[in-house]
């Protein structure tokens, strides 16, 4: 009795609707078959599956517009088997970060806000620290210390290579007053004198003793003089010998004395320069004519273009070393984020680069594909899961970090079937059915078996073919007709 008050309600709603006649006959059938009546001790089926032929529906013109039937034809296509778990977007970790203050200090100036977009390198705030004040003093004088020790080291270069140069001139006996000329705009040093002088002793002593020498064959001069001009010679010669040596051994040693200096004054330069990079957070090119007239204003610059997520200080605000002032993040690219549970277990054999489709009921009626970017390895204990984490492209910056999405997980690589949209099946009593339009708002009721379903799609694994003309739309509407003529 309840069924039938049922599709008599039903009836009543249908009538109202169309305010047609439905005809229904069961399909190639007598109509003695038709008005048999179960014998005593038989049940009466019920149903639209529950005789030996499918049924037929005609509809009139006002009950199929009220249907509202949309009808589609069937066709082969790709489905794999997929699991739906629930997730999360949240930031790309590689592109997410908190600017932190590298040093303490007042904040002077904060020129973003949240929302804001910026590009790499662009100033967030100004930040006044007397510790950074001292480390650019610091590389300003260290530079200094260095331009003073590389002018030295050219100067000793330039007298190095002119006392190479003096004592091949000496070796030569090049004349004094020739020498002298030569070299007058020539950086000898202290070194270079001796050996000049020198020089300059030999000569005299040679000329002394090529003078003694012809007026002792005269017997103008005694033996003892020539001696002693000679050893005068001699000693004049080892004078400028030893001078040689030791202007050409000091010269060197000096220069490459300058070397190290230089060196050295370089890698404190270098560790100064370090220094202040590691307070500012950036690396600044700064010397004397390009130093800041506050030296210890500091710039926090953005590390990467992005936008700013929060802002955590004000201006004038005092900040601490390490104190976090703002969350910069990349948000072209988010991370999905789901959990893989015992019975989706089979998806923890996918791979970097596996896709995966996406929904969010911020986004109604869109699917989103996104990539795998990997699966973890470890089974919390808490949650008896491994984290799935997925790519998915915001470069239209439509997807926010928190959202809630479902993630499509194929686990079964893809087979190409016969298959129709989901609304075209319909279910009574355990068995499944579709309509198939043969014209003249005649539907035919097919028995189906249905298959893999992906999605909004269903396999059909017999009672359709490639071109039958499935109804999409209006099914339930059909499946009404049925039962109620069923209970009449």
């Amino acid at each position: 009795m309840k069924r039938r008050h049922v599709s008599l309600v039903l009836a009543l709603v249908a009538a109202g609707a169309g305010g047609a006649a439905l005809v229904y006959r069961p399909w190639q059938r007598s109509t003695a078959e038709a008005s048999e009546k179960p014998t005593a001790g038989e049940s009466k089926p019920s149903g639209p599956t529950a005789t030996d032929a499918p049924a037929v529906v005609v509809l009139s013109p006002e009950k199929a517009e009220a249907a509202r039937i949309a009808v589609e034809p069937v066709a082969a296509r790709s489905l794999g088997r997929s699991i739906t778990v629930p997730g999360r977007l949240q930031y790309d970790d590689t592109r997410h970060i908190s600017v932190r203050a590298a040093t303490a200090g007042v904040l002077a100036d904060v020129l973003v806000k949240p929302g804001d977009a910026v590009v790499a390198g662009q100033v967030l705030a100004v930040l006044s620290s007397p510790e950074v004040g001292t480390a650019r003093a610091d590389v300003l004088q260290r530079e200094g210390e260095l331009r003073v020790l590389e002018e030295e080291l050219s100067w000793r270069g330039k007298t190095n290579e002119g006392i190479f140069a003096l004592s091949e001139a000496v070796g030569r006996k090049d004349p004094l007053d020739a020498i002298r000329n030569t070299f007058r705009s020539v950086p000898l040093g202290k070194g270079g004198e001796g050996v000049l002088t020198a020089y300059s002793r030999l000569r005299l002593a040679d000329s002394l003793a090529q003078g003694v020498s012809g007026a002792l064959d005269n017997g103008a001069v005694p033996q003892r003089m020539v001696r002693e001009r000679m050893s005068e010679l001699e000693s004049a010669d080892a004078g400028l010998k030893g001078a040689m040596e030791q202007a050409v051994f000091e010269s060197r040693q000096a220069y490459r004395q300058s070397e190290v200096g230089v060196e050295a004054a370089r890698r404190r330069l270098d560790v100064s320069r370090q220094h202040l990079n590691t307070l500012l957070g950036y690396t600044e090119s700064m010397s004397a004519k390009s130093a800041p007239s506050d030296l210890s204003s500091v710039e926090i610059r953005a590390p990467f273009a992005g936008t700013i997520e929060q802002k955590l200080v004000s201006t004038a605000e005092r900040t601490q070393l390490g104190e976090p002032l703002f969350v910069l993040a990349d948000t072209s690219r988010l991370w999905v984020a789901a959990d893989l549970r015992e019975r989706d277990w089979s998806a923890v054999r996918l791979h970097e680069g596996d896709p995966l489709s996406v929904e969010t009921p911020a986004i109604a009626g869109k699917i989103l594909p996104a990539k795998i970017h990997y699966v973890g390895r470890e089974v919390s204990a808490e949650t008896n899961s491994v984290p799935l984490i997925g790519a998915i492209d915001n470069t239209d910056g439509l997807l926010r970090p928190g959202l809630f999405v479902r993630v499509t997980i194929p686990v079964d690589a893809s087979r190409t079937v016969i298959a129709v949209p989901e609304s075209a099946v319909t279910r009574h009593d355990g068995s499944a059915f579709v309509f198939v339009s043969q014209g003249d708002r005649e539907f035919r009721e097919v028995p189906v078996k249905p298959g893999l379903q992906d999605r909004d799609w269903i396999e059909i694994t017999e009672g359709l073919q490639a071109g039958d003309a499935v109804v999409t739309a209006g099914t339930f509407f059909l499946k009404s007709e049925l039962l109620l003529e069923a209970d009449e």
